[in-house]
């Protein structure tokens, strides 16, 4: 009887799910994750698209994202390095020459970078003589950036490598494809500033 009692009570208690750590998803059940195909565990011909399936991943697009900018930037510090200019100082050239006069914040936003790196990066370049900085007329708080023409033909020099960059990205698309993949893109974007 007391045997039969406390098989009872086993049986009631819960056990958790272990839980395993997948980088950009955080912790999912392991059973999930063992579930999951792995690209060793699964042959090419298993997929009907012909590629192999990493599990988890090829069905969660942020880390699709993700890859894709990674794979982009490692191109794009690679191609910089060798003209001698790093990825922040390309996205500095890059905002003001697609419109310069900018504010300090403008940059910030455009350029995706925090203000104190920013600061730092923008004195080395108006030393250099690639950016200069002008305080407002009307308003003394703001000051104004912009490319000189040294920064501008920088600027052109190093657009030519990331042109490329960009075609090989768009290499076999249509027009309309290409197109397509921008206004993808883009409303992604729209929806998580939603």
């Amino acid at each position: 009887m007391a045997a039969t009692r406390s098989r009872k009570k086993k049986s009631k208690t819960k056990v958790a799910p272990q839980v395993v750590a997948a980088p950009g998803l955080g912790q999912v059940p392991a059973q999930t994750a063992a579930a999951a195909p792995t690209r060793a565990a699964t042959p090419k011909h298993a997929t009907d698209k012909g590629t192999t399936d990493n599990g988890l991943f090829e069905g969660f697009l942020p880390h699709l994202i993700a890859r894709l900018a990674y794979q982009l930037n490692a191109d794009l510090i690679e191609k910089l390095r060798l003209e001698g200019i790093n990825i922040a100082r390309w996205r500095i050239l890059a905002v003001l020459a697609m419109g310069d006069g900018i504010t300090i914040s403008e940059i910030i936003d455009r350029a995706m970078m925090q203000q104190s790196a920013l600061s730092r990066v923008l004195m080395t370049m108006e030393s250099e003589e690639y950016v200069r900085r002008v305080p407002r007329r009307d308003d003394g708080r703001y000051v104004d950036v912009f490319l000189t023409e040294k920064g501008r033909a920088l600027f052109n020099s190093l657009d030519t490598v990331v042109r490329r960059r960009q075609n090989r990205l768009l290499k076999g698309f249509s027009p309309q494809e290409t197109e397509a993949a921008f206004a993808l893109v883009r409303r992604l974007s729209r929806n998580l500033s939603e």
